[in-house]
């Protein structure tokens, strides 16, 4: 039987490494060495509980290692965290390294705007209302930025991390995940010129309101109008 880590157990990587990044990898090792593909890590409940941090941690964890292809998320019923098969580990694999390769910002962008429309309607189809509570109060934080680009942009990579996490397809998850974690990585060192806050306020906060209000002429739009490139 495996037992629960402790997180404040002093380790190396203690002082450089995200709680998140420790239950990942824990969780990594504990599949790499221990389970089968179709296993039941748990709820993500379960999960919190056992290494005793917050949801958000949780949810972070799971993101990293359905990223790379690991576990796959199932909600309702019997849903939970679940071990993946081989094949998607090795095809997600080669798509996240092909993101690093000689990948320009605007061809990323590009596949970015391409899976909108259908993170768009999962978004809108599976949303809780405290789901939209968070959307909200992270077009708060871009609100308080406006003024300051890279904070600003950094809570817009924040916003649209959650929306992708309301998708039910774990491979088009796992992509729209990486492309975002891509493009962050690759605007770190960018100069914003002509920058508008209040513009791009504005299409955030629609595009929260459309996917709150379902799918439909109003999330199309939104999506639409949210895709420069």
């Amino acid at each position: 039987m495996i037992v629960s880590i402790d997180t404040e157990l002093p380790t190396p990587l203690a002082t450089r490494t995200s709680r998140s990044e420790l239950v990942a990898q824990q969780l990594e090792r504990e599949i790499a060495e221990h389970y089968e593909p179709g296993y039941r890590l748990g709820t993500k409940d379960d999960l919190r509980r056992r290494f005793g941090v917050a949801v958000a941690t949780v949810n972070e964890a799971v993101r990293m290692l359905e990223t790379h292809g690991l576990v796959q998320a199932r909600p309702g019923p019997g849903g939970g965290v679940f071990v993946s098969g081989p094949a998607t580990r090795i095809t997600l694999k080669h798509i996240v390294l092909g993101f690093k390769s000689g990948t320009s910002y605007k061809q990323g962008l590009e596949v970015r705007d391409a899976l909108e429309p259908a993170i768009g309607r999962h978004a809108s189809r599976h949303h809780t209302a405290a789901d939209i509570r968070e959307l909200e109060a992270l077009v708060g934080q871009m609100e308080a930025a406006v003024d300051d680009p890279r904070r600003f942009f950094a809570v817009n990579w924040a916003l649209h991390r959650r929306i992708g996490m309301l998708c039910q397809n774990p491979p088009l998850r796992a992509i729209y995940l990486s492309l975002i974690d891509f493009l962050e990585t690759a605007m770190s060192e960018a100069e914003f010129v002509d920058f508008d806050g209040d513009s791009l306020l504005e299409l955030h906060r629609n595009l929260v309101a459309a996917i709150d209000a379902g799918d439909g002429p109003q999330l199309d739009a939104a999506v639409a109008a949210h895709q420069p490139s």
